[in-house]
């Protein structure tokens, strides 16, 4: 069983019978039932599970929630995440070996990944598919400028991840 090692922000699903109504006394939490369709989404709080755990969930009626007729039932989706790593997020491309390319950890895990890289306009600088943890801060044959870049690390159907690259000389 793989543990997650972050944690993980979800969504519970609320299924409340047709003549159900709910209310909350703080406005700024993020409740919504729809009684039309049977079914809404509460946003919750930051949690830490394992994959294929077993979630006790508990029916309770809370204090800032007025839950005048039906019931809800929270049911959890514990995914299983990516396991990959960024290994460095800040290059000094300078041939010595240390943080001169960019590294995802476990990447050969997932052949079929597309990472793209922008820069701070959005244009594109960089696209590889099935990227093997070679790319050494440069765009057409040229070291790019000293600055913040912004990756987009694509893994299909297994999700994806996105982030920050900061290229650093030394001076």
């Amino acid at each position: 069983m793989m543990k997650l090692i972050y944690l993980l922000l979800f969504s519970i699903t609320l299924f409340v019978n047709e003549v159900a109504s709910a209310q909350t006394s703080s406005p700024s939490l993020p409740f919504v039932v729809n009684a039309v369709s049977g079914s809404g989404v509460v946003q919750n709080q930051i949690f830490d599970f394992s994959i294929g755990e077993m979630v006790l969930v508990q029916t309770f009626q809370a204090t800032n929630v007025n839950l005048t007729q039906g019931f809800f039932q929270p049911l959890y989706l514990v995914k299983e995440i990516l396991d990959v790593r960024v290994e460095n997020n800040v290059l000094t491309p300078n041939g010595d070996g240390k943080n001169d390319v960019f590294i995802i950890g476990g990447i050969e895990k997932y052949p079929n990944n597309r990472l793209r890289i922008f820069d701070r306009a959005g244009r594109l600088i960089y696209a590889k598919d099935n990227y093997q943890n070679d790319w050494n801060g440069y765009f057409n044959g040229s070291p790019l400028m000293e600055d913040t870049y912004y990756y987009q690390l694509d893994f299909g159907t297994d999700g994806k991840i996105k982030g920050f690259i900061s290229i650093l000389y030394k001076k």
